[in-house]
């Protein structure tokens, strides 16, 4: 499949021992750590069985490595995918969410955050194999306030991984001697996502008593980041008391002045952060539309959110308080527009359908090929919590015509709703940067937490899955685009 070339001037291929099952996290850093010690190899990792073969390899390219999966049935051989990353872990997830094809004694386990962490064993009876993974504090936060827990684990001296798991965002807590190192949720990491994950009520957690080895993203003491999560909090809940959502209307209020409001009841953000946010707030504009433009973490723009409705400067309205474009006289034809544009959605949904959606994404490529325009796909579903592999949740109809009403309103207009695949979505997002579709993405999960996914499926039972893939910021070609989307899910796509 892959040619070794004998020259001098190039090192040699390593080729490792062919595998039954697919490669464990140990495994893929194994590969990492050959390809740096031979500089410019080529490691390649035969696995599969009789019916599918497979063939990974890795090279260290530009302080990172390459990784293609190769794939031959017998019938057709080629290249499944390509991706470029340092995280054998994400590598793990790719391969684990692919759709291989075949049947293979494949590890059951989910996506690791990191490579210390325990995998839960398949094969007792084989002595190298990892044991499971075991909880030693269990609960939900219904019934304990985040920060008490935090404080728990501080006063206790715990090591350890805390898992967070709510029906719309997973987190993940490292902690060594009690002193949180490391935090991760959707579209935020370190100190940022500790001071978000202070305002969550509900969600089940554990805590796995092992050794963490991560890089720090957090560099402050527990007690300063409680105080500062205590006043993200209380805005947060004004917000929300306030009736802020992703579907309200921002109008400005004309007869108050800014800098004189401003200097009158005192800002506890940044001056400049308020007016670029206050400057988007035109009438015409959901905050969900203002909110994909706005280059501020969350614990940013909470605080100038709660100055500018405190102080009088802007109110919240369920229409909107200009129309974006004056009527004239016009030769475009809208009706046939909108002729056209129905039938490209399916009538049961008024979604795009998936060929449409791979039409669209094929034409925002051609764009960044010739202008270097980026774009992000995001796709997302519901699945079990506990069956193995992930079962998908189809949505029922009423929450189908619920999101495509929430999420119209919460869009842009060139943004496209999409079906992908018989019972997930996805969103096209032109001229978006990898940040603002992990916001996009966070804007999604709320507004599908927001209704009962299905009457067949007890919301506690299922979990909101997504994928994201910005071109050029984690990827440059289309295969890839769709190969991250598919492996955040975590389920096959029929």
């Amino acid at each position: 499949m892959l040619k070794n070339f004998n020259h001098s001037s190039q090192p040699r291929n390593i080729k490792l021992d062919k595998q039954s099952g697919i490669p464990t996290v140990k495994l893929l850093e194994e590969m990492m750590k050959k390809s740096m010690m031979t500089s410019g190899a080529l490691v390649e990792l035969p696995f599969g069985d009789d019916a599918q073969s497979f063939n990974l390899t890795c090279k260290r390219e530009q302080g990172s490595w390459l990784w293609m999966l190769y794939h031959d049935d017998g019938f057709n051989s080629g290249l499944e995918w390509s991706h470029v990353t340092h995280s054998a872990d994400q590598i793990y997830t790719l391969i684990s969410n692919s759709n291989l094809g075949f049947m293979m004694s494949k590890p059951s386990q989910k996506a690791l955050p990191t490579s210390t962490q325990q995998q839960i064993a398949t094969m007792p009876a084989d002595p190298n194999a990892p044991k499971a993974r075991r909880g030693s504090l269990q609960g939900n936060l219904r019934n304990i306030q985040i920060g008490n827990l935090f404080q728990s684990i501080s006063m206790n001296q715990m090591n350890g991984v805390l898992e967070i798991v709510a029906a719309h965002n997973k987190a993940t807590v490292f902690f060594v001697d009690g002193n949180p190192v490391h935090a991760t949720l959707r579209g935020a990491e370190g100190t940022e996502a500790m001071i978000q994950l202070q305002a969550w009520e509900e969600g089940e957690f554990t805590f796995y008593d092992e050794r963490v080895n991560v890089a720090k993203t957090i560099d402050r003491g527990l007690i300063g980041l409680l105080m500062e999560g205590a006043k993200y909090i209380d805005q947060s809940k004004y917000l929300t008391q306030s009736m802020l959502s992703h579907e309200s209307y921002l109008l400005p209020v004309d007869d108050k002045d800014l800098e004189q409001a401003l200097l009158s009841n005192g800002v506890e953000c940044k001056l400049s952060d308020v007016i670029a946010i206050y400057k988007l707030i035109d009438g015409a504009k959901t905050w969900g539309e203002v909110l994909r433009d706005i280059e501020l973490a969350k614990s940013e723009w909470v605080p100038v959110m709660y100055t500018l409705l405190s102080c009088g400067l802007v109110r919240i309205s369920t229409t909107p308080g200009k129309t974006r474009h004056i009527a004239v006289e016009s030769r475009m034809d809208w009706k046939s527009v909108s002729s056209f544009e129905s039938n490209l959605c399916r009538a049961d949904s008024g979604l795009y359908t998936h060929p449409a959606l791979l039409y669209f994404l094929a034409q925002e490529w051609y764009k960044f090929e010739s202008m270097q325009v980026p774009f992000s796909l995001l796709a997302f579903g519901f699945a079990t919590k506990s069956d193995e592999p992930k079962l998908q949740v189809p949505f029922s109809t009423k929450a189908i015509a619920e999101l495509r009403e929430k999420v119209f309103r919460a869009k842009h207009k060139y943004d496209m709703l999409c079906h992908f695949g018989a019972f997930s979505y996805a969103m096209l997002l032109p001229m978006s940067t990898r940040k603002s579709a992990d916001r996009q993405a966070e804007t999604i999960a709320e507004i599908c937490s927001s209704f009962r996914i299905s009457e067949d499926y007890e919301p506690s039972r299922i979990e909101f899955r997504g994928g994201i893939a910005n071109v050029p910021e984690d990827c440059r070609s289309l295969d890839e685009v769709l190969a991250l989307v598919e492996g955040g899910l975590g389920f096959k796509i029929s």
